[in-house]
């Protein structure tokens, strides 16, 4: 194999490498929002919504975690790993129980707040089960 060739094959490896860390670390974070969100009668829980290119701007009236977290995983799945995704919660109170402590016992730190400060550590955990590939 050539010096080129040998070159192009490790960029394309890292370059996977790198989408695959992203996928998992995205996957985790956004889960984790999901387990750490409030549940009374589920509809926050559920209103958590996974889009790319841009944002969703409306609201459901899911209550079922489990189908937001299949959503999200098969959300993921199909991105190449490179473009912008998000994860929304349209319900006017998300809001007020992440920032005006609402839910001062299920919450008191956020929900996405207190898992965004644990991202560091996903990366490095993501990046270490690469390593080992």
């Amino acid at each position: 194999m050539s010096f080129s060739a040998q070159i192009s094959h490790f960029g394309e490896a890292t370059q996977l490498k790198i989408q695959n860390v992203r996928r998992g670390v995205t996957l985790k974070l956004f889960n984790a929002v999901i387990r750490d969100t409030p549940v009374d009668t589920g509809l926050l829980r559920g209103n958590w919504r996974f889009s790319t290119k841009e944002p969703i701007k409306t609201a459901t009236a899911n209550t079922s975690a489990q189908a937001v977290t299949q959503a999200v995983q098969a959300g993921i799945e199909a991105t190449t790993g490179d473009e912008t995704v998000y994860l929304v919660n349209n319900l006017p109170y998300a809001y007020r129980i992440e920032y005006e402590g609402w839910s001062k016992v299920k919450a008191p730190q956020g929900m996405v707040r207190r898992n965004v400060a644990r991202f560091g550590r996903l990366i490095t955990i993501e990046v270490s089960k690469e390593k080992k590939k």
